[in-house]
C-alpha cells in the first residue's frame, strides 16, 4: 500500500466514523487485512438509547456523559464547563486550612514535617510524619490506648476538609462508639498525606487509627474526602494493610452512610485482627466509593 492509498484509507475510516457510520467492509481476505480490522463486524458507535435512561443518568452523575458536540467539538457549554471544574480541581489543590480553625473544631492541632504548602506538595515524605513541636504536643496532650484514633488532615483539598470534615468526624464518632469502639479526642495535622496516622498511632499506642483526607481531586471534585482505616498501627504501615473508602459528600458516599461503612470495616477488622488483605482474604485491598 503506497503512502496515498494509506491517507485515502486513513481519511476515509475518519470521515465515517466522524458521520457515526460504520466502516466500509474491506474486501480483502480478513488474513490480508490489518490486526485492527479483522474480527466481528464493527458496531455503530451510536446505538439506540432510551431518552428516559439517559436523562436519568445526566441527572444522577456529575460524570460528564451525553454532552453531545458540535461536529468534531466540544459544545461551547461542554467545553467551559470542563474549564470550570479543571479551575475547581486547581483551586483544591492550592487551598488551606488554618489550625484555628480546626481548634474551633475540639480538635487537636498538629502539622507535618512540610515548611510550606508548596514543600508539602513536592516533598510527600515530609507530610506522613508530625514535626518536633507537634511530636510532644501529641504526645502530652492526645488519648492513649484508644480502640480508635480519628485524624482529621488537609490533604490534597483543604477545601473538603472544611465542607465535609466536621460532619464526617462526627459521624465517625457516633457510629464507633455506637459499635462499642472507644474512640480517641479528634486530631488535625496541617499539610497532612495518609502516613501521618502510622506515627500517630504508635505516639497514641492506639489499636487503631482512622484518618479522613482530602482527595486528589479530578475534574469538579474537590470537594471529595477519603477515609483510610489502619489495625496496629506501625511506622511505614504498607498500604496493604489499610481499608478505604472515597469520594465521601453529598453528591457521592454522604457522610453519615460512610461513617457507618466505616464502622462496620472496623469491626471486621477487629475480628479478623488485621484489615487491608488479611480482611479480605487476600483479595485486592478494600476500596469503597
Amino acid at each position: 500500500m503506497t503512502e496515498d492509498e494509506l491517507r485515502a484509507l486513513v481519511k476515509s475510516i475518519v470521515t465515517e466514523v466522524v458521520k457515526g457510520a460504520p466502516p466500509a467492509p474491506s474486501s480483502a481476505p480478513e488474513e490480508d487485512r490489518p490486526a485492527w480490522s479483522r474480527g466481528p463486524k464493527h458496531r455503530p458507535l451510536t446505538p439506540a438509547r432510551s431518552e428516559r435512561a439517559l436523562s436519568h443518568l445526566v441527572t444522577t452523575t456529575p460524570a460528564k456523559i451525553v454532552t453531545g458536540r458540535t461536529g468534531t467539538r466540544y459544545l461551547t457549554a461542554s467545553y467551559l464547563g470542563l474549564r470550570a471544574d479543571h479551575a475547581i480541581a486547581l483551586d483544591a489543590v492550592a487551598s488551606e486550612v488554618d489550625e484555628a480553625w480546626a481548634t474551633a473544631q475540639g480538635w487537636l492541632a498538629l502539622r507535618s514535617r512540610s515548611k510550606d504548602h508548596a514543600h508539602f506538595l513536592l516533598h510527600p515524605d515530609e507530610g506522613r510524619r508530625l514535626d518536633d513541636a507537634s511530636r510532644a504536643k501529641c504526645a502530652a496532650s492526645a488519648d492513649k490506648g484508644v480502640d480508635i484514633q480519628l485524624i482529621a488532615g488537609d490533604g490534597l483539598s483543604a477545601h473538603a476538609l472544611q465542607v465535609n470534615g466536621p460532619a464526617l468526624m462526627k459521624a465517625l464518632a457516633a457510629a464507633h462508639t455506637a459499635k462499642g469502639f472507644k474512640v480517641g479526642k479528634p486530631l488535625f495535622v496541617k499539610f497532612a498525606r495518609i502516613g501521618v496516622q502510622d506515627e500517630i498511632g504508635v505516639l497514641t499506642q492506639a489499636k487503631s487509627t482512622i484518618i479522613i483526607v482530602g482527595e486528589r481531586p479530578g475534574l469538579g471534585t474537590g470537594d471529595s474526602l477519603s477515609i483510610y482505616t489502619a489495625f496496629a498501627p506501625k511506622l511505614g504501615q504498607d498500604n496493604s494493610e489499610k481499608d478505604c473508602i472515597s469520594n465521601v459528600r453529598d453528591v457521592g458516599f454522604p457522610p453519615e452512610r460512610a461513617a457507618a461503612k466505616c464502622a462496620e470495616l472496623m469491626k471486621a477488622s477487629f475480628a479478623a485482627g488485621g484489615g487491608g488483605v488479611k480482611l479480605t482474604g487476600g483479595a485486592p485491598v478494600a476500596r469503597v466509593s
